[in-house]
C-alpha cells in the first residue's frame, strides 16, 4: 500500500467514526439547549478535550508550523498565545456559567445595560467573526485533502466543507464536544509520535539545533523573527481568546462553574505544551528541505514525503481532527448566534422551531464559507489580516466590562467602532508600520472607552439585573412548550 492509500484509508475510518458519534447524539437531542449549549451538563474532562482540540486548528497546525519552518521556535509563540489566553479566559470568566448565558453577546449585554445598539453591533460582529474562522478551518482541511489526494484546491475546499458539515450539523454542540475529546486524543498522539521520530532522525534536540540556522534556537526565535513581533503575536492571540464565542460556549455548557474553570485551564496548559511539538515539526521540515515553495506546505510535505506509511496516516488523521474540531466549534457558535440574535434581529421574533432553524442556519453557513474559502489567500495572511479588525474592540469591551464597573454602553459602542476603523486604516495605508500590531491597534479603543465612559452617566442597571432579564427572555427559545416558542416579541434593550 502506498502512503497516499494508507492516509486515505485512515481518513475514511476517521470520517465514519466521527459521523457515527454525531448521529448517535443527534438521536438524543431533545431540546434547543441540548443542541446549542449541550444541555449545560457537560463534564470537565470532556470540555477539556473539546477546548484543547478547538484551540489547535488550522492556524496552529498549518500557520504556526509554517512560521516554525521560517523562524524556528517563533512558531511556538502561536500556540503559547492561544494557550495563555484560554487559561486566562477560564480564570477570569468561568463565573459567567452561573448566569446560564447562551452566547457571548448576552454576557456583553449584561455589562452594558442591554442597550440595543451595543448588543446588536456585538452580535453581528461575533457572528461574522465565526463565519470567517469557519472559512479558515475549511481552508486548512482543504490543504490537507489536496496534499494527500492530488485533487484541485477548489474541489478540496468543497470536500472539506462537506465533511465538516456532516460532522457538525446532526448532533449539535453535545456531539461536538464528545467528538472533539476523541479528536484531541488522536491529535496529541499523532504529533507526539511524529516528534519522537523527528528527534530520533535528527540526533535529538542538539542535532536539530545544528541542522538549522542559529537564530532559530534563540528564545522563541526572537533573533530570527524579532522580539517585537513575537511579543505582539502572543499578546494578540491571548487577547483574541478572551472574546472568543467558541470558548465561551464551552464555559456556558459546563456542568458547573468549577468545571468550566478547570477545563479551560487544563486545555490552556496542554496547548502551551503542544507549542514545543509545533516548533520541532517546522524546524525538522526545514532541516530536510529548506527550499519549499510555501511555508504552509511544511508539515504536509513532511508527512507525505518523509514519514513512514503508518505514521503518515496517523499524523494526517491527527491534523484533520484538529482542523475539523475547530470548524465544529466555530459552526456551533454560528448556529447559537443565529438562533439567539440574528434571526430575531431580522424578524422581530424567535424561531418557532429552534432546532430546525439551527440546523438550516449551519447548512447555509457551510455553503457560504466554502465559497469564500475557494477565493481566500494564504491561511496565515487571512488570519493576520482578520484578527485585529474583528476581535480587538470586542476583547476591550469584554475585559473592561467585566472588571471596570464604571464602563458605560456609550464607551463600549465608541470602542467597537473606533478599533476596527483604526485597524483597517493602518492595515491598508501603513501595512509595514510597527504599529500594525493587533495589541497596539486596540489601544485607541481602550482610550476611547475610558474617556467616553467618564463623560457619560454611570450605568443605571446592574449586571445581575440584566442577566436575570435575559434569562426570562431566553425562555422563548429554551421553553418546553413548543406552542409558545416564537411568540415572544424580542426586546433587546432600549
Amino acid at each position: 500500500m502506498t502512503t497516499q492509500g494508507a492516509v486515505l484509508l485512515g481518513l475514511l475510518i476517521y470520517g465514519v467514526v466521527m459521523l457515527g458519534i454525531s448521529i448517535f447524539w443527534m438521536r438524543r437531542v431533545r431540546k434547543p439547549t441540548d443542541y446549542l449549549v449541550g444541555g449545560r451538563s457537560l463534564p470537565t474532562w470532556v470540555l477539556a478535550g473539546n477546548v484543547t482540540a478547538g484551540s489547535i486548528g488550522t492556524g496552529v497546525i498549518i500557520g504556526a508550523s509554517g512560521l516554525a519552518y521560517l523562524h524556528g521556535w517563533a512558531g511556538s509563540a502561536y500556540p503559547i498565545g492561544l494557550g495563555l489566553g484560554t487559561a486566562l479566559a477560564g480564570i477570569m470568566f468561568a463565573v459567567m456559567r452561573r448566569h446560564k448565558f447562551m452566547t457571548l453577546s448576552e454576557e456583553i449585554a449584561s455589562y452594558y445595560e442591554n442597550k440595543r445598539i451595543v448588543v446588536e453591533f456585538s452580535s453581528i460582529t461575533l457572528f461574522l467573526s465565526q463565519l470567517c474562522w469557519l472559512t479558515v478551518q475549511i481552508m486548512g482541511g482543504a490543504s490537507v485533502i489536496a496534499a494527500v489526494t492530488g485533487l484541485s484546491p477548489a474541489i478540496s475546499v468543497v470536500v472539506a466543507g462537506l465533511i465538516t458539515a456532516a460532522i457538525a450539523i446532526p448532533g449539535g454542540f453535545k456531539s461536538v464536544v464528545y467528538t472533539d475529546f476523541l479528536q484531541a486524543a488522536i491529535l496529541l498522539t499523532g504529533f507526539i509520535v511524529m516528534t519522537v521520530v523527528a528527534l530520533q532522525s535528527s540526533g535529538g534536540i542538539i542535532g536539530l539545533q545544528r541542522a538549522v540556522p542559529h537564530a532559530y534556537f534563540s528564545f522563541l526565535g526572537v533573533s530570527s523573527y524579532g522580539s517585537w513581533k513575537i511579543a505582539g503575536l502572543i499578546a494578540a492571540l491571548s487577547l483574541s481568546v478572551l472574546a472568543d464565542p467558541g470558548r465561551r460556549l464551552s464555559i456556558y455548557g459546563s456542568r458547573s462553574e468549577g468545571g468550566a474553570r478547570a477545563s479551560m485551564v487544563i486545555a490552556g496548559i496542554t496547548v502551551i505544551m503542544f507549542s514545543g511539538i509545533i516548533g520541532i515539526s517546522g524546524m525538522y521540515a526545514f532541516h530536510l528541505d529548506p527550499n519549499l515553495h510555501s511555508p504552509d506546505e511544511a508539515l504536509l510535505w513532511l508527512v507525505m514525503n518523509i514519514l513512514p506509511l503508518w505514521l503518515a496516516a496517523l499524523v494526517v488523521v491527527s491534523i484533520t481532527s484538529g482542523i475539523f474540531s475547530c470548524a465544529n466549534g466555530n459552526a456551533m457558535a454560528v448556529s447559537s448566534f443565529f438562533v439567539r440574535h440574528i434571526f430575531p434581529l431580522a424578524t422581530g421574533r424567535y424561531p418557532k422551531r429552534p432546532l430546525l432553524t439551527a440546523r438550516l442556519s449551519l447548512v447555509v453557513a457551510f455553503a457560504f464559507c466554502t465559497v469564500v474559502a475557494v477565493h481566500a489567500g494564504t491561511i496565515v495572511g487571512f488570519v493576520v489580516k482578520f484578527l485585529p479588525v474583528t476581535m480587538g474592540g470586542l476583547a476591550i469591551i469584554v475585559v473592561l466590562g467585566r472588571f471596570w464597573k464604571r464602563s458605560t454602553w456609550q464607551g463600549a459602542l465608541a470602542a467597537e467602532v473606533v478599533t476596527p476603523v483604526v485597524s483597517l486604516t493602518v492595515m491598508f495605508l501603513f501595512p509595514n508600520s510597527a504599529f500594525n500590531n493587533a495589541v497596539l491597534l486596540a489601544v485607541p479603543g481602550v482610550i476611547v472607552l475610558v474617556v467616553v465612559s467618564f463623560m457619560t452617566p454611570p450605568p443605571s442597571r446592574t449586571f445581575n439585573e440584566v442577566a436575570e432579564a435575559l434569562t426570562r427572555e431566553r425562555e422563548a427559545i429554551e421553553g418546553r412548550d413548543a406552542e409558545q416558542i416564537g411568540k415572544v416579541v424580542v426586546e433587546t434593550g432600549e
